[in-house]
């Protein structure tokens, strides 16, 4: 999600003196003789004053443009540092936004699921968005800010039926996925600026293995906390769960959008 400018500057001054060849000493010393001594002083202090002069034009042209360099630097870590402190905001007006669209669209009906990973590891968290009106039309699509504070869609990765859940074994992100006994992990890394699926795991529910957590816990999977919210008809209320993760769940009047980060 930065920009950085990095300016150098080189300044060099080359000063060089050139001076006769004694080819005739002769005619030398009477061209000495016959000049003035005040002449010579004149042309010798004229020479130091332009080498003075050229100098410090160098030199002030170097702090100029490092000065420069520091400032734009400077705005280019404001804007990073911008982007960090309004991303809350950001997403709080798209999910909000997602969640009108999806009521619209649906005669008044709509349910979403939100949480938040920093998949890339800049410091910025992506979106992980499911919405729409049940298991059989949802929908998962993953969000990035790029560096302008813009939203960026990565894709759909998946849809019913679904978890969020991460890896505790290298930290990557995993959709879970179950229904009516069947259980797929779903493994992804994050490559050249995109998430993409690396491996994946499948199982049944049967006598060895008597529910998807057993094996989920073998395998070092943990579910994130997200956030869902629920509205059933254009006249009824919306209502919000915020989930720890670990099957707790706290109720909330309301689309709740406070959980960030």
């Amino acid at each position: 999600m930065k920009k950085i400018i990095a300016l150098s500057c080189f300044a060099a001054l080359l000063l060089a003196g050139c001076g006769k060849t004694q080819k005739d000493s002769s005619s030398e010393s009477t061209a000495a003789a016959t000049e003035p001594a005040s002449a010579v002083t004149t042309a010798a202090e004229e020479t130091t004053e332009t080498a003075e002069t050229t100098t410090t034009a160098a030199d002030t042209t170097a702090a100029t443009t490092e000065a420069e360099a520091e400032t734009t630097t400077h705005e280019a870590n404001v804007s990073a540092g911008g982007i960090m402190d309004m991303y809350p905001a950001i997403y709080q007006s798209f999910i909000r936004g997602m969640f009108d669209e999806t009521v619209n669209e649906h005669d008044g009906t709509a349910s979403i699921e939100y949480a938040f990973r920093d998949l890339d590891a800049d410091g910025i968290p992506e979106l992980i968005l499911k919405y729409g009106t049940c298991e059989a039309d949802f929908q998962i699509h993953i969000y990035k800010l790029d560096s302008e504070g813009e939203v960026k869609d990565l894709g759909l990765f998946g849809g019913g039926h679904t978890a969020f859940a991460y890896d505790e074994n290298t930290g990557n992100f995993v959709i879970v996925w179950g229904h009516m006994g069947a259980c797929s992990i779903e493994y992804f890394v994050w490559e050249n600026g995109t998430l993409k699926s690396d491996d994946s795991y499948s199982f049944n529910i049967d006598e060895q293995t008597p529910s998807y957590d057993v094996v989920l816990n073998e395998k070092g999977i943990r579910y994130i906390p997200y956030v869902s919210a629920h509205q059933y008809d254009k006249n009824g209320e919306i209502k919000s769960y915020i989930s720890d993760g670990n099957g707790s769940y706290e109720e909330k009047d309301g689309l709740y959008l406070d959980n960030i980060g």
